[in-house]
């Protein structure tokens, strides 16, 4: 069978040379590179660096894409910065011109590198952020290589109609951590963070640091609710070193998608950012809800103390008050609409009815809609397997503390909303509503996790 390589911008020599070799050389256009390397059989790439545009941003790509290709960068200019930065960026060897069949190799033989220049650390950051090699383990990126490989990633979404993800890490009171530890300490702690994150993540995921206290992740064809996924695994796999272990560390993590929160790397960087200060300013944070669980949070939560009315806003309805009891029917019918209006876009949706029962409204409504990508849970109390529902999956669950509220927790990509209401007395009701996001991602997942449920975000 024919080795076949891809030859990128002029490569003048290289077909006469491979040809010998025994090799099928295939000029392509950088456009098209990435539809090409799906192809079967190929064995090397060659990159003429002279004139092929952002030719290390395209290396590093490959090399993250397909990790055990030969990608040989040929180029007029022997300059050791020129040199350092394609190898960097991923090159397997680097050829100065003209190529010749001794300096051109494809992984068959030792090729004529010229020897990387070392470099030094001017302080600890430069530690973190230039070279993350030397102390941090393979796969894991500078700022450089990610903010090029983000821009790449756009590139590619873009054309090819896809979704990409970003994910922020920050960890908070960093500069404290700088000076509570000795600086291999401090080095240790985030090697342990960096590695268990990494084990969180897929293989075609991207890594790196950004700043000394804040790690990036790009996630490759991932939607939105794919990044909170992964947001929930990082957290995760992280808690027994930050929460639970020495030093204690907060990380915030934000989300966000291409192209529902940004047109292009920087903007979703932006965003992410942007995030990271709306969870810190936010309930969820300031009244410590992490470590509180579900009904406790919820409690807090309908006495309308220690959060502003811009976040949640605290009602009340029943017999004898403005609002009447059906007012939460007519929530319950407002949700079930807007998955209505656009039923592919994914979403989840939890609705808390007390006592499961066949002549419920909501449930005959539930029945009747079209199909639709939002999962939908119907939760309370009541015979498991009696009926089934075109739409939603029953979740019978026996526990006073769900006879005595009504509630809606609703996530989509682009909306979110939650209402939950507590009987105080004589059809009687004490609640709160929010759309703030964060705050109903975490309610749900906690309400997953005290209730063992399979966890949806």
């Amino acid at each position: 069978m024919v080795k076949k390589v891809v030859a990128i911008g002029a490569c003048p020599g290289v077909e006469e040379i491979l040809s010998m070799k025994g090799y099928s050389v295939e000029h392509v256009e950088q456009k098209n590179v990435l539809d090409v390397l799906r192809k079967e059989g190929i064995e090397a790439v060659i990159v003429d660096l002279d004139n092929t545009a952002r030719a290390n941003v395209v290396i590093s790509g490959i090399r993250h894409l397909y990790p055990g290709l030969w990608v040989a960068a040929i180029s007029d200019d022997g300059d050791s910065g020129q040199i350092s930065r394609a190898l960097k960026a991923g090159a397997s060897s680097y050829v100065v011109k003209p190529v010749n069949e001794k300096n051109l190799t494809m992984g068959d033989g030792e090729s004529e590198i010229p020897e990387e220049p070392a470099t030094e650390s001017k302080s600890q950051p430069q530690v973190f952020l230039d070279d993350p090699r030397k102390v941090f383990p393979p796969r894991f990126y500078n700022a450089f290589f990610v903010t090029e490989y983000g821009k790449l990633e756009t590139l590619r979404a873009e054309r090819y109609n896809k979704n990409f993800s970003v994910i922020l890490a920050n960890i908070e009171g960093f500069n404290n951590l700088r000076k509570k530890l000795e600086k291999n300490e401090l080095l240790e702690f985030l090697k342990e963070l960096i590695k268990s994150m990494m084990k969180a993540l897929r293989d075609c995921d991207v890594i790196g640091m950004v700043e000394d206290k804040k790690l990036v992740v790009i996630l490759p064809e991932t939607d939105y609710f794919g990044s909170c996924v992964s947001v929930r695994k990082l957290k995760k796999a992280i808690e027994h070193i930050t929460t639970k272990g020495e030093p204690y560390a907060s990380v915030i993590f934000s989300n966000v998608t291409y192209p529902r929160d940004g047109k292009g790397y920087g903007e979703l960087l932006g965003a992410a950012e942007n995030r990271i200060k709306e969870q810190r300013e936010g309930t969820w944070l300031k009244l410590g809800f992490e470590d509180k669980p579900f009904w406790e949070a919820i409690s807090v939560l309908l006495e309308g103390k220690g959060y502003e009315e811009k976040d949640i806003a605290s009602f009340d309805l029943g017999k004898g008050l403005d609002l009447p009891v059906f007012f939460i029917d007519r929530l319950q019918e407002m949700v079930l609409q807007e998955i209505s209006q656009d039923p592919r876009k994914k979403g989840v949706l939890y609705i808390g009815i007390r006592k499961i029962s066949q002549n419920l409204p909501i449930l005959k409504a539930v029945d009747t809609m079209g199909d639709t990508t939002t999962k939908i849970f119907i939760v309370g109390e009541g015979e498991e397997g009696r009926w089934g529902l075109n739409n939603a999956i029953p979740l019978y669950l026996n526990d006073p503390r769900l006879l005595e509220t009504f509630f809606i927790f609703f996530l989509r990509e682009d909306f979110s909303y939650t209402v939950v209401c507590r009987e105080r007395w004589g059809e009687q009701y004490s609640c709160f509503h929010t759309v703030d996001q964060y705050l109903i991602e975490g309610l749900i997942s906690k309400f997953q996790r005290d209730y063992s449920l399979q966890e949806q975000i």
